[in-house]
């Protein structure tokens, strides 16, 4: 696990703000000069979420079919495909032979890693359904499952622009161990910026553009309570992007 821990960019690659929705915090597209010159065709998605939540929801079990009752914890999040500042790279090279097979794509990958147990616990967000239904009711928005979020990558546009497309998606997991206090989570598929590095073995590994946020929950295993999940937003821990 702590092989695929990436260095953060040495750079402030990440402005916390609010977003012109209230309790919102927004994630810029944000790269290097030295990120264009190294990937001329990379693209960073401007990202708006809300704090993480929870809620309690009556889910079927796929084997026994029975319903009941379980926390899901979520995060609610608008990307858009940004214009990126110094998009013109000299000396870039030019690919004149090889047309893109498919355009790119927009796939979302969301993944908590507890910190503060005995080993690290991962989790992969879940499609539930029923869970995005109950979440749209209570957002009064209609966002859309890690799947059925996956589209073309939209135009990148300057903001305000009335051309701009908002994508609006939802991550939800189940089952996270209610002892932890401490979470990480990862956002991939939301940069096509990438980077080969030595693994640990010597071999060569590729690292992605991630935005890292981390969360800590004060409460205990048996009273869980939404209002517990915080965000932490200070110098040392505040969300930004990395290659992971």
């Amino acid at each position: 696990m702590t092989a695929c821990l990436a260095a953060v960019l040495m750079m402030p690659a990440l402005s916390l703000a609010q977003s012109p929705r209230y309790g919102e915090y927004t994630v810029l597209a944000s790269v290097s000069g030295e990120e264009l010159s190294a990937q001329p065709e990379l693209w960073a998605m401007e990202v708006h979420f809300k704090p993480m939540r929870q809620i309690v929801i009556e889910l079927t079990d796929p084997v026994t079919g029975k319903k009941r009752p379980q926390y899901v914890w979520y995060i609610a999040y608008r990307a858009i495909n940004r214009k990126l500042a110094n998009r013109a790279v000299a000396n870039a090279p030019v690919n004149e032979l090889d047309a893109p097979v498919i355009p790119p794509q927009f796939i979302p990958v969301f993944t908590i890693v507890t910190t503060d147990t005995e080993e690290p616990k991962v989790y992969q967000d879940q499609v539930l359904p029923e869970a995005v239904a109950a979440i749209n009711q209570r957002e009064k928005t209609s966002y859309k499952s890690t799947v059925g979020v996956v589209t073309d990558l939209p135009a990148a546009a300057e903001p305000g622009s009335p051309d701009q497309k908002v994508i609006q998606g939802i991550a939800t997991w189940t089952n996270l161990d209610p002892a932890a206090d401490h979470y990480t989570v990862y956002l991939t598929g939301f940069s096509n910026g990438f980077r080969k590095v030595p693994g640990p073995d010597g071999a060569e590994v590729v690292q992605w553009k991630t935005i890292q946020m981390k969360y800590w929950r004060p409460g205990d295993e048996l009273n869980q309570r939404e209002p517990e999940i915080r965000l932490q937003t200070d110098a040392a821990t505040q969300p930004v992007w990395i290659y992971r």
